[in-house]
């Protein structure tokens, strides 16, 4: 097994404290972690790489295409 690097440990306590929040009180948002929001009709969710972002609709453009594609 390979060295992480410094953002990779980083990446791993975040991950860690997420699931260590939902696991004691069901919401794994907590103090200086990017809001994950919870999953709903307007399809949101948490984009999780080294630097972490809300989003919404994570495959809508592969969707639109297949949708398109047999509308034919």
């Amino acid at each position: 097994a390979g060295h992480a690097t410094e953002e990779e440990s980083k990446l791993s306590r975040t991950v860690m404290r997420y699931w260590t929040n939902f696991a004691r009180n069901g919401n794994p948002n907590g103090e200086g972690l990017v809001h994950w929001p919870q999953y709903d009709l307007d399809e949101r969710y948490l984009e999780i790489d080294l630097m972490q972002k809300a989003s919404k609709k994570l495959k809508e453009h592969k969707m639109e295409f297949w949708t398109q594609l047999t509308k034919e």
